[in-house]
């Protein structure tokens, strides 16, 4: 019989992932987080060195995981100064003190740069995703080939849930992306392309990979700038690097636009962030297309906040009146979740059965779940699906989670669509363990 964590990924296949009793998924669930730490304590030298650390050596209830919980900065706590020096055994070190990827697999001879070195972990088998990084710095969250596998059954069985669509090739494809790049939103779109979209009638943003020294050195920049530190040839040369290309990505842009406007009786594919989206649905309008005229079988894909960039209050709604009447999908979610939290048919961000929801106070030490009802706090979680890295992460997002049955009618727990982040709501956002977590990393890195 296959275990409680094959048993929960197996649900995706199944149809009725988020249809399934609570009290066998709360069963299950815990039995997949006792397989998931042992399977990977010995694995993940920081996971380990935790565990010893905090005296947890079996997951006897989800009290348990809490200790045992990353911070989101845990994946972004490497120095900065081992990529501006090259040090790629080093950052190497760190990789695999934070992922389940052992140093002897990666060949690190000749690298030249970031990029080089994410492509040599991508060839090792693994897939370093990285975050936006308008922080300054981007996480990089290890996957496997089977997350990443998992990761595509979640999008061609699940889009669109509760009311998921057939994967049939029928649409004309729009991504609003690059042509590759170590980004979950990068493959992701390119995979529902694969799957909803006609082959050779996708257009992309750009035709160039995604390169994470740019968007490094571009928000590294940004933070600089923000702080006052950076010199005027380097705000003169960032200001004329970034006209250029704001000028070649709005000429693709605008082909895309007038792509859309003169296809929208077709059935399309409309994939991009947020800000991306807003902007497109604003050409739109200039070109004379009304809210609510595309064809009815058009699947939209967007999310990823404003990523850095300001955005009216309405966006959502904006996006909502634009987009009415056709197939857009609604969710909760982030890099370090493997797929989302659905919105069902009443607004409720349903929580998948290979997550358990952990709601935390602020700084993350004392676990709230109840029973049943609503709790307020901040959002943690371990993903038992995961293979490439340990799942249990606390997220820098301030929640309500109701964990009685939802107005729809299936179990708990929900995600209520009020979400905030900490860091926005003035003060600093601290989590207690992240200080001693990115301690462990750097003893492991220099001892």
């Amino acid at each position: 019989m296959p275990g409680a964590r094959e048993q929960i990924r197996s649900l995706v296949l199944s149809g009725d992932a988020f249809d399934q009793p609570g009290e066998l998924i709360r069963e299950l669930q815990l039995e997949a987080a006792r397989e998931a730490f042992a399977a990977h304590r010995e694995r993940i030298p920081l996971l380990r060195t935790r565990a010893q650390e905090t005296g947890v050596h079996e997951i006897t209830g989800l009290d348990d995981l809490v200790p045992l919980l990353f911070s989101h900065t845990s994946y972004k706590s490497y120095p900065v100064s081992l990529i501006t020096a090259g040090r790629w055994d080093r950052l190497l070190r760190w990789y695999t003190t934070v992922s389940a990827v052992e140093p002897s697999d990666v060949d690190i001879d000749g690298v030249r740069d970031i990029d080089e070195w994410t492509e040599r972990i991508t060839a090792a088998g693994h897939r370093p995703y990285i975050t936006s990084g308008t922080s300054g710095k981007v996480s990089f969250l290890n996957c496997d080939a089977s997350d990443l596998s998992f990761l595509h059954d979640i999008l061609e069985h699940l889009t669109c849930w509760p009311d998921p669509l057939p994967p049939k090739p029928t649409r004309r494809g729009y991504l609003l992306a690059p042509a590759s790049g170590p980004m979950r939103s990068v493959d992701g779109f390119r995979w529902h392309a694969e799957v909803f979209a006609r082959p050779g009638q996708t257009q992309l943003l750009t035709e160039d990979p995604m390169r994470v020294s740019e968007l490094m050195s571009s928000a590294l920049l940004r933070r600089r700038m923000a702080e006052g530190t950076a010199t005027p040839q380097e705000i003169s040369s960032f200001e004329t690097g970034s006209a250029a290309r704001e000028e070649e990505l709005g000429a693709a842009v605008d082909r895309i636009v007038d792509d859309i406007a003169a296809h929208r009786d077709e059935p399309l594919l409309i994939a991009g962030m947020n800000n991306q989206q807003f902007a497109l649905i604003q050409a739109l309008r200039a070109r004379g297309v009304p809210d609510g005229s595309l064809h009815p079988d058009t699947l939209v894909l967007s999310g990823g906040g404003n990523k850095g960039r300001a955005l009216p209050d309405d966006y959502q709604a904006q996006l909502a009146a634009f987009y009415d009447g056709v197939r857009r999908v609604r969710s909760y979610g982030m890099t370090e979740l493997q797929g989302s939290c659905l919105a069902c048919e009443k607004g409720n961000y349903h929580v998948p059965p290979w997550v358990i929801p952990l709601v935390l106070d602020e700084p993350g030490e004392v676990l709230l779940n109840p029973e049943h009802g609503v709790v307020e706090g901040r959002f943690a979680f371990l993903d038992v699906s995961l293979e490439g890295r340990w799942g249990g992460l606390i997220s820098g997002d301030q929640v309500l989670v109701d964990f009685s049955p939802c107005d729809c009618g299936r179990a708990g727990p929900v995600v209520l669509p009020d979400i905030r982040r900490y860091g926005d709501l003035g003060g600093d956002d601290k989590i207690t363990c992240a200080a001693t977590l990115d301690s462990y990393v750097r003893g492991m890195i220099h001892g």
